[in-house]
C-alpha cells in the first residue's frame, strides 16, 4: 500500500510540474492574453473548490475514500482527453472545468488516504511519502524543459497536454489498482461537517494559508511567463522549478526535526517571512542564475509551509472527518486562493506587460498572514 502510495504522489505531482511549469507559456504560445490565461485557470478553481467538498464529505460519509480517489481520477482523466485539442480559450476554459469536477478532490483523498495508512506501518511518515511527489516534480519540470527546448521552444507545442496527459493516465491506473482502507465504524453525518466551521483555530488556519497561497499565484501560473519574458530558455524555467523542489524535498525530512524544536506558529512565521523574500528578490531578477538561485527559498514557501499545514489539520480535525477536513482546507486554500491569484495575475500580466510587478505586490501580500500570527488571538490558536 505504501509503496503504491508513493508512486500516486510521484504521477500526480509529475503531472503539477508539467502543468505548473509549462501551462500559461503554452497558452501564451496560442495566443491567449494573460487576463485570458487568468481567466480560464480561474474558472478551474472556482469548480473544483466546491467538487472537493462535495466528493470528501461523500467519503467520509460512505468510509470509501480509495473509491472515491479512483472515481475522481477515471472522470478528470476522461475530461482531459480533450485539452491536445484545445485551442482557444473557451475551449481549454470548458475543458479544464470538466476537470475540476474532479481534480480538486485528487489531493484531499489522497492526502487523508495516506496519513491513515501510515499510521498502520512502523517508521512510515506522512512527509517521507509525499516527497516522492517533490521527486516526480523535478523530473517532469527538469525533464518537460528541455524536452520543449529541444523541439525549438515551438510555440503551443503540444508536448506539453499530451505529457500532462500521459502523467494523468499513468496515476489513474495505479488509483484503480489500491487496496481498500477498511471503513470506520463512527462514520460522520453530514451536519458533523457543519462543526468544522465553528472551530476558531481551524478558520485561522485556512485564512492565514488561502492569503498565502493567493500570493503565490504569481510563481505557480506566470513564472515561465516570466522566464521567457526575460528572453531567458526553458532550461531556465525547468532548472529552478527543481532546484527549488529539491529544497523542498529536504525541508520535508527535516521538518519532524524542525517541529521538535519550534513552535508550529514560528514555523509558520518563517515560512511567510522567507516568502515575502523571495517574492521580492524575484521581481527584481533579471539573470540566470539570480532568479534560479532565489528558488532555493522553495524550501521555505512550500516545504516547510506544507508541513506546518498538515500538521495543523491532523491537530485539529478529528480523524473521523479527515477527508471532510483535507477537503475543505483544498477548496478554500488551492481553490478560492488560487482562484483570486490566479484571476488577477492574469489581468495583472496585461496591465504591466510584465511579470515582475506581479512579484512585487505578492510581497506585499504575503506580509499580511505573518501580521495575523503577530495578533493574540493567532498566539492562542497556533501553539496549540
Amino acid at each position: 500500500m505504501i509503496a503504491r502510495l508513493r508512486w500516486f504522489y510521484f504521477l500526480y505531482f509529475a503531472g503539477v510540474g508539467t502543468f505548473q511549469s509549462y501551462f500559461a507559456p503554452y497558452l501564451r504560445g496560442l495566443g491567449f492574453s494573460g487576463e485570458q490565461i487568468g481567466l480560464v485557470t480561474f474558472a478551474q478553481q472556482i469548480v473544483a473548490a466546491p467538487a472537493a467538498l462535495i466528493w470528501g464529505g461523500v467519503a467520509d460519509r460512505l468510509g470509501a475514500s480509495v473509491r472515491a480517489l479512483a472515481a475522481c481520477t477515471a472522470g478528470m482523466l476522461f475530461a482531459l482527453c480533450g485539452l491536445p485539442f484545445a485551442r482557444t480559450p473557451g475551449q481549454v476554459g470548458v475543458v479544464l472545468a470538466l476537470s475540476a469536477l474532479f481534480s480538486g478532490a485528487v489531493v484531499p483523498l489522497l492526502d487523508s488516504t495516506t496519513v491513515e495508512a501510515v499510521k498502520r506501518v512502523e517508521g512510515q511518515s506522512y512527509a517521507r511519502t509525499r516527497l516522492w511527489g517533490s521527486i516526480g516534480f523535478v523530473v517532469t519540470a527538469q525533464g518537460l524543459g528541455l524536452l520543449l527546448a529541444f523541439r525549438g521552444e515551438r510555440a503551443g507545442d503540444r508536448a506539453m497536454p499530451y505529457s500532462y496527459l500521459f502523467c494523468v493516465g499513468a496515476y489513474t491506473l495505479l488509483a484503480q489498482l489500491l487496496p481498500p482502507v477498511e471503513a470506520r465504524a463512527d462514520r460522520p453525518r453530514w451536519r458533523d461537517a457543519a462543526v468544522l466551521l465553528k472551530n476558531g483555530r481551524l478558520l485561522l488556519v485556512l485564512l492565514v494559508c488561502a492569503v498565502h497561497w493567493a500570493a503565490c499565484a504569481p510563481y505557480h501560473l506566470m513564472f515561465g511567463v516570466l522566464v521567457r519574458d526575460l528572453g531567458l530558455s526553458s532550461v531556465v524555467t525547468g532548472a529552478g522549478l527543481a532546484l527549488g523542489v529539491v529544497a523542498e524535498v529536504f525541508a520535508l525530512l527535516a521538518f519532524p526535526e524542525l517541529l521538535r524544536r519550534f513552535s508550529l506558529r514560528a514555523l509558520f512565521a518563517a515560512a511567510f517571512a522567507g516568502t515575502a523574500l523571495r517574492w521580492a528578490l524575484l521581481a527584481r531578477a533579471q539573470r540566470a542564475p539570480e532568479v534560479i538561485g532565489l528558488q532555493l527559498l522553495h524550501a521555505l514557501s512550500f516545504g516547510v509551509f506544507w508541513g506546518c499545514a498538515v500538521e495543523a489539520m491532523q491537530r485539529i480535525v478529528p480523524v473521523r472527518l479527515r477527508a471532510t477536513g483535507q477537503a475543505l482546507f483544498s477548496a478554500l486554500v488551492f481553490g478560492a486562493g488560487n482562484a483570486g491569484g490566479y484571476a488577477l495575475s492574469g489581468a495583472g500580466y496585461d496591465r504591466f506587460h510584465s511579470a515582475g510587478p506581479l512579484f512585487s505586490y505578492a510581497a506585499e501580500v504575503e506580509l499580511l498572514p505573518l501580521v495575523l500570527l503577530l495578533l493574540p488571538l493567532s498566539r492562542e490558536e497556533s501553539s496549540a
